[in-house]
C-alpha cells in the first residue's frame, strides 16, 4: 500500500502567511512604547512598509498566544469563583480612552479588568492584561523586578502603567500563564510610576514630532538588539561590526541556526531544572524517588608529582540517574 503523502507544512506555512498584517500606524501603539529605540517607533509609523516579514516560527508564537486567550479567559471564569476573594475578569478587548490619543497620539488595547468581590459587592480594582508564556520564563518572572529579565517583558511594564493611567487606577495586573500547563498561572500587580509614565509620554511626543517633521530621530546603534530589529535591513545602523561583517548565502547554515533559535528555550529550561535538581540532590546519598534511582560510586584519582607540586588523591563522584521503567541510565561526574 502507497503511503498518503500529506505537506502538512505547506499547509501551515498558507495558514500562518495569511495571518501576517503589515498595516500603516498612525498612532503610537501602548504596547511597543518602552521600546528602548526611538528610531524603531519613529519607523513603525513612518516607514511601515520598509518592516521585514515576520517569520513563520514567531507569527507561530503570535497565533497560539491568540488562541490561548479565549481558553484562558474560560479557565478564569471558573477559577475565579472559587478563589479567596471571588474575582473575574470582565470588559475584554477594551480600547484605551481619548485622554491619552488626543494628547499623545497613543492607542491601546486592554485585556480587560480585574473585580474582586467585597461583602457580595464586586469592585473594579485595575487593568489587567493576560500574558501566556515559555514554562522557563513564567518560571522566572513572577514579580515586577522580574520583568526586567527579558527585552520583551520590560515593555509589560510600561504597557501596564499606560492602561491604568489611561482608565485613572492606581495599580496593575498583569496574569502570566504557563503555555505547556495553563493551570500554573501568576498574578503579578505592581503600582503605577508616574515618573515612569511621563517618561513614556515624553517619548511619544518626540515620535510625534519627528512623524510631523518627516525626519528620524536618532536610533542606538546597538550590535546585540539591532540585527534582531525588523527595521535592521532599512535602517543600516552605523555601529562597528570589526569589518570583517560578510553575507552569507547558505540555507543549510540559516536553518541550523533558526533550528537553535526555537530549542534555545528548551535548553534554558534545561539548565535551569538542572540547577534545581543538583540543589536536592545530596553527593554520596542513593535515592529511589518515583520511577527515578539516583546512584553515587566515588572514584579516588591519583595526580603524579609534577615539578615544584607534590602528588594528591582526589575523590570524584559518579552520580547516575536511571530511569527503572525504560532501564535508561545517565551518568554524569561531579568533583
Amino acid at each position: 500500500m502507497e503511503p498518503i503523502h500529506i505537506d502538512i507544512e505547506k499547509g501551515t506555512h498558507e495558514y500562518l502567511q495569511r495571518q501576517k498584517k503589515n498595516l500603516p500606524l498612525y498612532v503610537n501603539r501602548i504596547s511597543a512604547l518602552d521600546d528602548p529605540c526611538l528610531r524603531r517607533l519613529y519607523y513603525m509609523r513612518a516607514a511601515w512598509d520598509k518592516a521585514a516579514e515576520t517569520s513563520d516560527y514567531i507569527q507561530g508564537i503570535f497565533e497560539t498566544g491568540k488562541k490561548l486567550e479565549s481558553v484562558i479567559l474560560q479557565m478564569v471564569a471558573e477559577i475565579g469563583p472559587l478563589s479567596d476573594p471571588p474575582w473575574r475578569i470582565i470588559g475584554t478587548s477594551m480600547p484605551t480612552r481619548d485622554n491619552l490619543l488626543e494628547d499623545y497620539q497613543i492607542r491601546g488595547t486592554v485585556d480587560g479588568f480585574l473585580q474582586i468581590q467585597k461583602d457580595g459587592e464586586w469592585e473594579t480594582v485595575g487593568v489587567i492584561d493576560i500574558k501566556t508564556m515559555d514554562p522557563h520564563v513564567w518560571q522566572q518572572v513572577k514579580t515586577y523586578e522580574d520583568l526586567d529579565r527579558y527585552s520583551w517583558t520590560r515593555k509589560y511594564r510600561g504597557q501596564l502603567m499606560l492602561y491604568s493611567l489611561a482608565y485613572n487606577f492606581e495599580r496593575c495586573f498583569l496574569l502570566a500563564v504557563n503555555k505547556n500547563n495553563l493551570s500554573q498561572t501568576s498574578l503579578i500587580q505592581f503600582p503605577v510610576d508616574m515618573e515612569y509614565c511621563d517618561r513614556l509620554l515624553a517619548k511619544a511626543s518626540n515620535v510625534n514630532e519627528h512623524v510631523a517633521r518627516g525626519v528620524p530621530p536618532e536610533g542606538i546603534n546597538d550590535p546585540d538588539e539591532c540585527p534582531k530589529c525588523r527595521f535592521f535591513s532599512y535602517c543600516c545602523p552605523t555601529f562597528s561590526t570589526g569589518g570583517n561583517l560578510e553575507i552569507c548565502d547558505d540555507e543549510e547554515l540559516e536553518s541550523i541556526l533558526n533550528r537553535i533559535e526555537e530549542l534555545e528555550p528548551a535548553a534554558e529550561e534545561y539548565d535551569e531544572l538542572k540547577k534545581q535538581l543538583d540543589a536536592k540532590l545530596v553527593k554520596g546519598k542513593d535515592i529511589i524517588c518515583g520511577k527515578w534511582m539516583v546512584l553515587w560510586k566515588p572514584i579516588e584519582k591519583h595526580f603524579k608529582p609534577q615539578p615544584a607540586k607534590d602528588g594528591f588523591t582526589r575523590t570524584e563522584w559518579r552520580k547516575s540517574i536511571l530511569n527503572t521503567e525504560q532501564k535508561k541510565e545517565k551518568v554524569e561526574v561531579l568533583d
